[in-house]
């Protein structure tokens, strides 16, 4: 059981909670030093993310110049 006085001696933590996340300070794909506008991502290389060009970390696929070529097909398409 716990005494009355333990309950006392708690304090609340202070010092701005330990999630904090730092934002990137430029897009993590490889030889780009543009600032990140989108999810941590330059506007170009967002688009890629989210075609599947690079991963999360910035890294590119195996397969990369295959899909590199699929997506500059559909863009010359859309333009």
């Amino acid at each position: 059981m716990a005494k009355k006085g333990d309950q006392d001696n708690k304090q609340p933590q202070s010092g701005g909670g330990g999630n904090v996340v730092s934002l990137p300070e430029r897009c993590p794909v490889e030889k780009c030093g543009k600032k990140p506008t989108r999810s941590a991502f330059c506007e170009e290389h967002f688009h890629w993310f989210k075609e599947g060009l690079v991963n999360r970390k910035g890294e590119k696929p195996k397969d990369f110049d295959k899909k590199y070529q699929h997506y500059l097909k559909k863009h010359r398409k859309a333009s």
